[in-house]
């Protein structure tokens, strides 16, 4: 089963136009691609799209809320509720409601989500090499250091930013 219907197009044939400056449209495409090449991947450690991020951020800061998360990885906090239930499920998460704040969800990760994550870094990063290898050092720094001024731009705009108001591709 194929997660998308079409075949790349080589940019050269198709004319873009100002869409190779949009960055809704490049984001997109991008994001399609990089979709496309880990499908192989998530089928082979059968997860989905977002929940090894999720794993990660859990690992990582350790007692976050889902409300945190789901803010973190833009999602919504109904949508995460459902990952964070199904990687409960598989014993890989726990779920714990501090007595201090029992509307609260402390995450965490159970000693098997703790030893997945562990085996899962090594194989998260030969696949950032494998998505990265057109660019070199300098250009990886360079991108996600645009990348996360971007992402923090729209974290948290500056007073009187709009956020709205353009149209989506």
């Amino acid at each position: 089963m194929k997660d998308f219907d079409y075949e790349p197009v080589a940019s050269s044939k198709i004319e873009l136009g100002y869409l190779a400056g949009d960055i809704s449209f490049m984001a997109r495409v991008l994001f399609a691609h990089v979709r496309l090449a880990n499908a192989e991947f998530h089928r082979e450690w059968d997860t989905v799209s977002g929940t090894l991020s999720l794993l990660s951020l859990i690992g990582l800061n350790p007692g976050i809320s889902q409300n945190d998360l789901a803010n973190t990885v833009v999602m919504k906090k109904s949508a995460v509720t459902k990952l964070i239930g199904e990687l409960e499920a598989k014993g890989l998460v726990i779920r714990d409601k501090p007595k201090s704040d029992r509307r609260f969800n402390a995450l965490s990760l159970s000693l098997e989500g703790e030893a997945l994550w562990v085996e899962l870094r090594g194989r998260l990063q030969e696949r950032q090499e494998f998505l990265l290898q057109p660019l070199n050092l300098r250009d990886r720094d360079r991108l996600f250091g645009l990348m996360h001024r971007l992402v923090a731009y729209y974290a948290e705009p500056p007073a009187g930013a709009r956020r709205s108001g353009a149209t989506e591709h």
